[in-house]
């Protein structure tokens, strides 16, 4: 599944996003002015910034993308210098949108490269045809795009994708070809193309690009809901979970509850939980769906460790702590997280050491087969629920690694806009370590690991299959 319009459609959400004369130039001393309040604030707000580039690569990165600023420069042109800059810190969730400009070129009837495409054992090759040049499809090998080697092409927008591994980095740019060309090369239709055809042979095309419409899927008219229930057969049962975020928790709990019930009563023996797309959320809903599954008790992290400035402390309580509740300070001390808050002097780390979950009688009452469904787009509190149940052996991760690093900076609660090109970022607040409390460089990895052209729910039902 392209993630394309997913992509789009998120950033869209982010109105707070300040809007900058987009014809006007910014000089080389203004992007230099931003650029260091950037990383003044990074410094500021981040658990540990360095983490994954120390100061002197980091220092080393900032000077020479300094150096190579030219004298002007559009707010686009130089949007995509502070992507860079994010991006080579290699924190997911510590990021900026071009939602501005993605909004303007789609309104202005901007063009899109028309085809996707996959790494096929070390050469590039058409994914999917947007459009309707049937050439396109005659591209065995590609081998340049606009003059330009496409590994080369394709390292240079991997430079500007912000996942954490370079494995995720490759799947969501050829994924999002389109997307990421856009985002990162200043090109216009018609695009030339270099490849080998069917035969082998050394050709070159030019082909249009098409409007972003053309990228979207096609959507049913109603309303998908973020959590299904779905009885496959007399002993097997399918909860699918797009997310812990765009619903209250009581949504969450009441479709846990409502659905296990129908478990309990048809006696469903095969529970499918698919968090496959998953775009994260709050952890605690992932919580209160393991005690309806889990055989013994668990934990979604095994501690939280949050960067305390006074900024966070607000934007923590107005998140938190109900309005009507603030003036009270005694209220701060009940919950574990704010407790280590606000006990912590500012500018220090809270540690917050997160106690195991005892699950619900009932799902100790009746021996299940759990299957967790998860891909490369498993992201956030969607991988910490699959580490959850990786950790702790509560069912079968079935499908592909997840789009995060088992242990993560997450929480990007601090928004800050640049004093010049007004541009907006958002910086991580806390480092959640994986439940066995391992610090590693993977992400979460599936037991049963498949290979793209399958299907994760097709793999499991054959193993359900089998085991009968």
């Amino acid at each position: 599944m392209i993630r394309f319009l997913l992509t789009i459609a998120f950033l869209t959400i982010l109105q707070c996003q300040q809007v900058f004369a987009q014809d006007e130039q910014l000089s080389k001393k203004q992007m230099i002015y931003d650029i260091d309040c950037l990383v003044e604030k990074i410094n500021y707000s981040h658990p540990n910034p360095y983490y994954y580039r120390n100061k002197e690569e980091w220092t080393h990165y900032l000077d020479s993308l300094k150096k190579e600023l030219p004298e002007n420069l559009s707010p686009f042109g130089f949007w995509r210098q502070i992507d860079k800059i994010l991006v080579f810190m290699n924190d997911a969730h510590t990021r900026s949108y071009p939602t501005q400009f993605y909004k303007k070129y789609v309104k202005e009837g901007g063009l899109f490269f028309p085809f996707s495409i996959e790494n096929k054992k070390g050469s590039y090759g058409v994914k999917k045809n947007y459009s309707d040049q049937t050439a396109i499809d005659s591209i065995s090998r590609i081998v340049a795009v606009n003059g330009i080697p496409i590994e080369k092409v394709v390292q240079t927008l991997k430079l500007q994708s912000s996942k954490e591994l370079d494995f995720l980095d490759e799947k969501y740019v050829t994924a999002s070809f389109p997307y990421y060309l856009w985002r990162v090369y200043d090109w216009t239709a018609p695009y030339a193309i270099d490849f080998l055809d069917k035969n082998g042979k050394t050709d070159r095309m030019e082909v249009q690009g098409v409007l972003s419409t053309a990228l979207a899927e096609k959507k049913s008219e109603a309303k998908e809901e973020t959590c299904m229930f779905t009885i496959l057969n007399d002993s097997t049962a399918l909860l699918t979970i797009k997310d812990f975020d765009s619903e209250k928790r009581s949504y969450f709990k009441k479709f846990y509850k409502t659905s296990f019930k129908k478990i309990e009563k048809l006696k469903i023996k095969n529970i499918i939980i698919d968090v496959r797309n998953h775009d994260g959320g709050d952890a605690r809903y992932g919580e209160d769906l393991g005690r309806y599954f889990a055989d013994k008790p668990f934990r979604t992290s095994s501690k939280t460790l949050w960067k305390v400035t006074p900024e966070f402390k607000k934007n923590f309580s107005a998140m938190y702590i109900p309005k009507i509740m603030r003036w009270a300070k005694f209220t701060y001390g009940i919950n574990k997280h704010t407790k280590a808050i606000w006990s912590t002097k500012d500018n220090e780390l809270a540690v917050v050491e997160h106690k195991l979950i005892k699950p619900k009688k009932s799902s100790l009452k009746h021996k299940r087969n759990v299957f967790v469904l998860i891909d490369n787009y498993t992201f956030s509190a969607g991988s910490m629920f699959a580490a959850m149940v990786k950790d702790y052996q509560l069912g079968t991760l079935v499908g592909q690694p997840t789009a995060n690093l088992s242990s993560f900076y997450a929480d990007p609660m601090m928004w800050y806009a640049l004093p010049y090109s007004k541009f907006t970022f958002q910086v991580s607040t806390s480092l959640d370590v994986r439940p066995s409390g391992i610090i590693d460089t993977e992400s979460i990895l599936p037991d049963i690991e498949i290979e793209d052209n399958e299907d994760a729910l097709q793999k499991t039902m054959e193993l359900i299959q089998q085991k009968r």
